[in-house]
């Protein structure tokens, strides 16, 4: 689902991952468990071996949003709370089975510190992360129909692995919304 998360497009992350897997220590989360939650500080990175997460933001009103995903092959942590020791301002939640390498915001922290090339990949981390939600930001003033084709046509197996009520909520409509685009879809591929 590399699709999915557009950072790891954007730089080599091999040697971070190497980092992760030789320092850190393998957990295993079962479905619903959490890796953090809301209002938590994250004191961990991790590179999923196995499994799905789910980022959601719970709102004032109490209103759970879906605001992202981790795949095998892709890091977990809220990385603005991880990096600057502030509060996470999302929940991570396992929505199947995962088998995660964590390792401690001490040891990325030392990482990022050694020297110039660490700092420079650290720098090229976050840039490409703040591309990624800024891209997101801009999608968010397009129709809903334009963000679900986007999205489709980035991840296509995407509707295989998370169910419809998800997607909706991550495109911020109702599941009625993301069904009649599809209808649509469908009868103007068979006009």
């Amino acid at each position: 689902m590399k699709e999915f998360n557009s950072y790891l497009n954007d730089w080599d992350y091999s040697s971070l991952k190497k980092l992760i897997q030789e320092k850190g220590e393998y957990q295993t989360y079962q479905k619903k468990d959490f890796f953090i939650l809301q209002n938590e500080t994250s004191h961990f990175i991790g590179w999923v071996e196995s499994g799905v997460f789910q980022y959601t933001y719970i709102d004032e009103e109490g209103m759970e949003h879906i605001v992202g995903y981790a795949f095998q092959d892709e890091f977990v942590c809220d990385y603005s709370s991880l990096m600057r020791g502030t509060l996470s301002l999302v929940n991570i939640q396992a929505i199947t089975d995962c088998t995660v390498c964590i390792l401690s915001r001490h040891d990325i922290i030392n990482y990022w510190e050694m020297n110039y090339d660490t700092q420079q990949y650290g720098r090229l981390a976050a840039e490409s992360l703040f591309e990624m939600i800024y891209k997101q930001l801009l999608d968010s003033y397009c129709t809903p129909e334009i963000r679900y084709l986007k999205l489709m046509k980035r991840c296509p197996n995407l509707k295989e692995v998370i169910p419809l009520k998800s997607i909706a909520s991550y495109l911020g409509v109702t599941p009625e919304t993301v069904s009649h685009i599809r209808k649509k879809i469908l009868f103007n591929q068979k006009s």
